[in-house]
């Protein structure tokens, strides 16, 4: 069950494929916020960020997420 407060949409601006996974990178206004490690939702779909510089942050669906979410930034690949 999500219980947070929706701030905003993340711009995807990047998406990589290694092996099974997918890296999504994506931009949005609060990145200065974010911490690695730290779990986000996105379309209900919980992702660790990985990676993150001043503009984007950076998440990876593995295999299984893609497999069991009906989301549609998980899908594209």
């Amino acid at each position: 069950m999500f219980s947070g407060i929706i701030e905003t949409a993340a711009q995807v601006v990047k998406l990589e494929k290694e092996k099974d996974n997918l890296h999504i990178t994506m931009k949005c206004p609060f990145v200065n916020e974010l911490k690695i490690d730290q779990s986000i939702s996105h379309n209900g779909v919980c992702l660790t960020i990985v990676r993150k510089d001043k503009e984007t942050y950076t998440t990876t669906a593995i295999k299984e997420t893609l497999d069991k979410t009906n989301s549609r930034i998980v899908k594209t690949r």
